[in-house]
C-alpha cells in the first residue's frame, strides 16, 4: 500500500515543522503550506490523502480553504481536519458543516494528532469524531463561484455578528 499523502497547513513555521516531523515519524509523506491559498493550490498538485489546515491564518484563513477543498469536485476525495487553537463553538460548527472530519485544538498531544490521522486514513479504523447530524462530503452540484460566495457570506456574517458581542 502506498504511503498516504498529509498536507500541512500552518502560518507558524514551529507548529508546521513540529506536525510534519510528527507525521513522518508515523510513516506519511507530508508536504506544506503557510497559507490557505497555498494550501488549495498545493492540493491541486500534492494531491494529498488529508490536509491538516490551522484557521487564522494571512492571505486565507483555514475556513475559507476549506471551503474551495470541499466544493472543489476536482478535490472531492481530499479529506480535512482543523488543528487550531479557535476553540469556540462557532469555528467547530463551521468546519464541520463545511466538510470537516475531525477538530483538534492547540495546544495538542503529538500521540492524540496521530490517532486522528489513523481514524481518518487507516482501513479498520474507527471513524472521526464528526458530530451526527453533520453533512455528509459530496460535491456540491452547483458552479462552484456560486457556492463559495454563498459560504463566504455566511462566514463573514458569523464573524461580524461575533464582534459586534
Amino acid at each position: 500500500m502506498a504511503e498516504k499523502k498529509i498536507l500541512v497547513v500552518d502560518d507558524e513555521a514551529h507548529i508546521r515543522q513540529a506536525v510534519m516531523a510528527a507525521l513522518e515519524g508515523g510513516g506519511y509523506q507530508v508536504d506544506s503550506a503557510e497559507n490557505g491559498r497555498q494550501a488549495v493550490d498545493k492540493c491541486r498538485s500534492f494531491r494529498p490523502d488529508l490536509a491538516i489546515l490551522d484557521v487564522r491564518m494571512p492571505v486565507m484563513d483555514g475556513h475559507m480553504a476549506s471551503i474551495e477543498i470541499h466544493y472543489d469536485p476536482a478535490l472531492k476525495d481530499v479529506k480535512f481536519m482543523f488543528l487550531s487553537a479557535n476553540t469556540d463553538d462557532d469555528s467547530r460548527n463551521f468546519a464541520f458543516g463545511h466538510g470537516a472530519e475531525a477538530y483538534l485544538t492547540k495546544p495538542f498531544r503529538v500521540e492524540e494528532l496521530l490517532e486522528k490521522v489513523r481514524k481518518l486514513l487507516e482501513p479498520g479504523q474507527e471513524k472521526a469524531e464528526k458530530p451526527e447530524g453533520a453533512p455528509r462530503r459530496e460535491p456540491s452540484p452547483a458552479p462552484q463561484a456560486a457556492v463559495d460566495e454563498k459560504a463566504k457570506a455566511q462566514y463573514l456574517e458569523g464573524l461580524k455578528n461575533k464582534f459586534k458581542k
